[in-house]
């Protein structure tokens, strides 16, 4: 059985369209369906409870929202506990076309060394998502292919998201995958989490494929599994506060897995700062904020040593 671990905030309709969507893609397959809402102060429309509860959704409220990595930790540790052989990992605003979670389940079992496998994604254009990390993430890459400065090293920017590859129709072997719909198989996820809860969104992928690195698992890209991604749908409103988030789990990353000091991570800061002033122009939400995440920030760096 494979257990689906989709976690809601503010989404109910996304949330309620993505379970129509499973239901829709796999007819056959056995699967669980784990719904965590991580304290949504809006609640869904009436009935809309009820209705996912006949379609044996099991739903589980949150008292807090903890982040990403909290919220998900628990709908895995329900699914591992439930005796499921696959998790799945699914943003709410994700749809699926017909036979992609059962797809994702064969190749983990018919592959016992890959613990992690990633579909191909269409975004809402329709194009596909040529994103997969092939390695790790490192002071380079952050300096040179996470900032504007990837335009001056097409090559290396290239080679990092693997863009030589056929995402179209190639299986390939990838570092880490998006992390808005993947598949654990049951030992790779008693293995690897729970994830790290420390950053509250953002830099997921990136702490999951040193994880997988450290405990001899694969992760691969599989196309023959396709899915959409509505992307971003659950952040949109709170621009800056996401924007923030981003910032604070990068200086983690930065000084917890990559041990950088004080000096290396400054200069990254403040370019992610000025890009920050300058969405302050454009942006209401980000003139509102700006207090908020100059105190956050400024925390995070403070436990650099």
């Amino acid at each position: 059985m494979v257990g689906i671990v989709i976690l809601n905030y503010n989404s109910w309709a996304d949330t309620v369209a993505c379970v129509d969507s499973i239901h829709e893609a796999e007819k056959k397959l056995e699967f669980r369906i784990y719904l965590v809402d991580n304290c949504s102060p809006v609640r869904p429309e009436p009935g809309v409870l009820e209705s996912l509860d006949k379609r044996g959704v099991i739903f589980i409220q949150n008292e807090r929202n903890a982040g990403y990595s909290a919220g998900n930790n628990i709908g895995i540790k329900r699914a591992l506990e439930d005796g499921c052989e696959e998790v799945l990992i699914s943003n709410s605003d994700v749809r699926y076309e017909t036979g992609s979670i059962s797809e994702l389940q064969t190749y983990l079992q018919d592959h016992p060394d890959v613990g992690i496998v990633g579909p191909k994604i269409f975004l809402r254009d329709g194009s596909i998502q040529k994103e997969c990390m092939m390695r790790k993430t490192g002071i380079r890459e952050k300096y040179l292919l996470r900032t504007r400065f990837y335009l001056f090293f097409p090559r290396l920017n290239n080679s990092y998201w693997g863009r030589e590859h056929d995402y179209e129709s190639e299986v390939f072997q990838v570092y880490a995958v998006m992390g808005c719909c993947f598949m654990f198989s049951r030992k790779c996820a008693l293995d690897v989490t729970p994830l790290d809860e420390t950053p509250f969104l953002y830099e997921e992928e990136l702490i999951l494929g040193i994880s997988m690195e450290k405990k001899g698992w694969k992760t691969v890209y599989d196309p023959n599994s396709v899915i959409h991604h509505l992307h971003g749908n659950s952040t949109e409103k709170v621009k800056a506060f996401a924007y923030t988030c981003n910032i604070c789990s990068e200086i983690y990353f930065c000084r917890q897995y990559l041990n950088m000091k004080k000096w290396q991570i400054l200069p990254l800061y403040w370019y992610r700062s000025v890009l920050y002033g300058l969405k302050m122009l454009r942006y209401q939400d980000f003139r509102k904020y700006v207090g908020e995440y100059v105190k956050r920030t400024g925390l995070e760096l403070k436990k650099i040593l």
